[in-house]
C-alpha cells in the first residue's frame, strides 16, 4: 500500500476532487499552480507492519500554457490567390503544430512554417483589389498641366503602371510626361494626348497586381478666342469721359471675364462688360477664366490702346458733345 507526501513537512496528500489514488498510482486531474510542490511516497505492507525507506523527493512545477502567435509573411493585406508562408511562434522546442483556418482544421505538415496558397474563396483574407483612375483637369486645354492619379486602397507598396488607347499599350514617356508615385503629369498637354486612359497597380516582390481600372477619355481642346471692343468706339477720348470695354469668348460656359491695363490685373466679374470712368491710359486686354478654379479658359484678347487727351478748347467743343468731334 502507498502513502503520498507534499512539502516539507511530509505532510499526507489530502485528496481532493481532482486527486485520485489506484494501487501504485496517484493522478492530479487538471493541475493547477496550488499543486506545485515536492512529493514523496512510501510503501507498507499493513499486514506485517513493515515500511519501505520513503523515497527522494520529486519537485512538481505547473505553469500556463504557452501562448501561440502567427506571423505572415508577406506582411500587410493579402489577395486571393497569392502564395504566404506561416510561422507559428510558441517559445518551446519539440512542438507538434496544428494549423486551422476559419476553426477548421488544414491536412498539411505539423512543422513550425507552412507556405500555402489563398484559394479564390472569402477567409480572413481580401480580394483583389481595384484601381481607380482620377484626372484633372478634363476636358483640358493645349498647354494646360494634366494629372493622373492611380489608387488601389491604402497599402503603399503599390507600384503603377499607365495604359493608353484601346490596345492597353503602355504609355510611353516623352518629354512632357512624368511618373512619380501614384502620379502621371502630362505637361504641355497637346491633342495628341487625347485617348483612353486606364491604370493598374502592381507590388512587384510579391507578383500581385490589382484589377485594371475603369478607362477614362482625356479631351485637349484649343482655349477659345477673347475679342475685346470698345464702346463707344471713338477714336479719341478725353480726360473725364467715361468708356466701356466689352469681352467676347466663345462657347456658353460659366467663366469670369478678367481685364487687364499694360498686364496687370485691373476687374474680374461674370459680366462681359467692364465700365472705366474716367477713362484711363493703357493698354487694354481681357481674357476668361474658369468659374470652379480660376484657371486660365480662353486665349489672351486683342489689345486695344487708350490714350485719354487733355481737356479740347476747339471751338468751344464740350467734353460730352462728340457731334464736331475733329477725324
Amino acid at each position: 500500500m502507498y502513502t503520498w507526501y507534499k512539502d516539507n513537512t511530509k505532510k499526507v496528500v489530502t485528496l481532493s476532487s481532482r486527486h485520485t489514488t489506484t494501487g501504485a498510482t496517484f493522478t492530479i486531474s487538471r493541475a493547477a499552480e496550488s499543486d506545485q510542490s515536492l512529493y514523496w511516497c512510501q510503501g507498507e505492507i499493513q499486514s506485517r507492519s513493515i515500511s519501505s525507506i520513503i523515497s527522494d523527493p520529486v519537485t512538481i512545477t505547473v505553469k500556463a500554457l504557452p501562448t501561440a502567435s502567427v506571423k505572415a509573411s508577406p506582411r500587410g493585406p493579402l489577395y486571393s490567390g497569392e502564395t504566404v508562408t506561416l510561422q507559428c511562434d510558441i517559445d518551446y522546442r519539440d512542438w507538434t503544430y496544428l494549423w486551422h483556418r476559419d476553426n477548421q482544421h488544414l491536412p498539411i505538415p505539423t512543422s513550425k512554417t507552412t507556405t500555402i496558397s489563398l484559394p479564390d474563396q472569402a477567409g480572413q483574407y481580401q480580394s483583389l483589389p481595384k484601381a481607380y483612375l482620377t484626372i484633372t483637369p478634363n476636358p483640358a486645354y493645349n498647354g494646360e498641366t494634366v494629372t493622373l492619379t492611380c489608387s488601389v486602397g491604402s497599402d503603399s507598396g503599390w507600384r503603377y503602371t499607365w495604359y493608353k488607347d484601346n490596345t492597353k499599350k503602355v504609355v510611353t514617356l516623352p518629354g512632357r510626361h512624368t511618373t512619380t508615385g501614384v502620379t502621371f503629369t502630362i505637361s504641355r498637354a497637346a491633342e495628341s494626348d487625347q485617348g483612353l486612359y486606364w491604370c493598374q497597380g502592381e507590388i512587384q516582390s510579391r507578383s500581385i497586381s490589382s484589377i485594371i481600372s475603369d478607362p477614362v477619355t482625356i479631351t485637349v481642346k484649343e482655349r477659345p478666342v477673347a475679342v475685346l471692343t470698345l464702346q463707344p468706339n471713338w477714336s479719341q477720348i478725353f480726360s473725364g469721359e467715361t468708356v466701356t470695354l466689352r469681352c467676347d469668348i466663345q462657347g456658353e460656359e460659366e467663366i469670369e471675364y478678367a481685364f487687364y491695363n499694360s498686364g496687370t490685373s485691373v476687374y474680374t466679374k461674370t459680366e462681359p462688360e467692364y465700365r472705366i470712368s474716367p477713362a484711363k491710359n493703357g493698354l487694354c486686354t481681357c481674357e476668361g477664366l474658369q468659374k470652379t478654379n480660376g484657371l486660365k479658359h480662353s486665349q489672351t484678347s486683342n489689345a486695344i490702346q487708350l490714350t485719354v487727351l487733355g481737356k479740347s478748347v476747339f471751338m468751344g467743343l464740350q467734353e460730352k458733345d462728340r457731334r464736331y468731334e475733329v477725324k
